[in-house]
């Protein structure tokens, strides 16, 4: 899975909320950081990427709170420093194994003369595990348009691809932005960032 934790539109104190939670969370869970976005002053992190198998991250899922005095402005009244922690499914393989690959043959529909007409050359290929279907009727060899039908149902598992990462990348983007403040899963408190 991927764990993506957000400062959102960041102030410096919520950058710093980052920083302090990466040291946190190193001794506790197994992660590899995919991408550190550092912000100023040093030691802060606008955003972080990590990946994981470790199930105990889903807990973090949500709103987190940093509750200090800003660090950057002695005599600022705000304390509670919000970020978030999203996790996200890692993109699902779309390679074909052509060896589930399902293939039908049938007459084609078009019209051609008596070759056509009477054998089945036309090749319908499923893909089962991504749903997909592709068909070929553009050669005469039921072999070259299973060729074809394969190299479609290729075409077709590239296209889900590209939208599903997408799809992703704006979601991730959107989250990025918005942080719900209040109701935190949970809460880190002082200088020294304690649970």
């Amino acid at each position: 899975m991927i764990v993506h934790i957000s400062s959102g539109n960041a102030t410096r104190e919520v950058c710093r909320a980052l920083w302090h939670f990466i040291q946190w969370i190193k001794g506790r869970y197994s992660f590899e950081v995919l991408a550190l976005e550092e912000s100023n002053p040093p030691r802060s992190y606008r955003s972080i990427r990590l990946r994981s198998d470790d199930s105990r991250l889903l807990a973090l899922r949500g709103t987190l709170l940093w509750k200090s005095p800003s660090p950057f402005r002695p005599k600022h009244k705000r304390k509670n420093w919000y970020f978030s922690l999203e996790i996200y499914e890692e993109h699902q393989n779309h390679t074909i194994d052509p060896t589930q690959v399902i293939y039908q043959t049938m007459k084609s529909p078009k019209k051609g003369g008596q070759h056509v007409n009477t054998t089945c050359s036309g090749v319908r290929a499923i893909y089962l595990p991504l749903g997909l279907e592709a068909i070929s009727y553009d050669e005469r060899s039921q072999h070259q348009n299973k060729k074809i039908a394969l190299e479609r149902i290729h075409n077709k598992a590239n296209l889900l691809k590209d939208k599903t990462i997408s799809q992703n990348e704006q979601t991730q983007w959107r989250e990025n932005k918005e942080i719900k403040r209040g109701d935190p899963v949970m809460v880190f408190l002082g200088s020294r960032f304690e649970h």
